[in-house]
């Protein structure tokens, strides 16, 4: 694991970890749960890389797992290609 260091403006540290994700989310009136990977983390949100098509705005649910990574309600904050960067809503 490594602490992405290069960032001095973060709110909060990024751990960098490749760890598979289970995020609910509703698509066209159906509640879905999809498995994104994480590209790394922190306690405000994670960087995702998914072959989901997700949406500046969409929300989501990061499902508690084993592992420590944050769960809860997040939202998408950006987008660019199969990565996506989510924000926990508190």
């Amino acid at each position: 694991m490594e602490s992405d260091v290069t960032h001095v403006h973060r709110r909060s540290p990024r751990t960098s970890q490749s760890i598979p994700l289970k995020v609910a989310f509703r698509q066209r009136g159906e509640d879905k749960v999809s498995v994104v990977n994480t590209v790394n983390f922190s306690r405000t949100g994670l960087r995702v890389q998914s072959k989901l098509t997700l949406e500046p705005g969409q929300a989501l649910m990061a499902l508690p797992g084993k592992d420590r990574i944050p769960s809860g309600y997040c939202r998408v904050v950006w987008v660019s290609g199969n990565e996506a960067g989510l924000e926990f809503i508190h």
